[in-house]
């Protein structure tokens, strides 16, 4: 015998037993399930891409949702960063006020400081000057 006609032999033998298994069952034998297994099987196996195609959506998802996150915690740190050198500016501005109305308190005070001595040495001028002639028109009746 040669090659090839062992192969054919090796090779329809297991058909032949599969069709011969299959024209004399009577119904009495037990199945095992193994056709319904192998086509759950492949049923479960060509669902796989629908999972897998589903997974890959929810993981784009995500990683979009990550990204839309990652902007959004971006813009809040540059509006955090705005926000505390406006109030640095807003601090010095107020200060910058406090300044000014201290040096104005000040200066109203130094002015009525200088209006209350002005107003007390014109007064005792003028006191002086009665004193003086009063004191002179005494001294020239003697």
């Amino acid at each position: 015998m040669d090659k090839l006609r062992i192969f054919k032999i090796i090779t329809l033998l297991p058909l032949l037993w599969a069709a011969g298994s299959a024209l004399f069952d009577n119904g009495h034998t037990a199945h095992a399930g193994y056709f319904n297994d192998v086509y759950n099987n492949f049923q479960q196996f060509s669902e796989l891409p629908d999972e897998i195609s589903e997974l890959t959506d929810r993981y784009q998802n995500a990683l979009k949702d990550l990204d839309r996150a990652r902007t959004d915690t971006e813009i809040y740190q540059k509006q955090n960063a705005d926000l505390a050198e406006q109030n640095r500016q807003l601090t010095e501005m107020v200060e910058q006020l406090q300044e000014a109305e201290a040096a104005r308190a000040r200066n109203s005070d130094r002015l009525k400081t200088i209006a209350i001595t002005a107003a007390a040495l014109l007064a005792g001028y003028f006191i002086l000057t009665r004193v003086l002639r009063f004191g002179m028109r005494r001294t020239n009746r003697f």
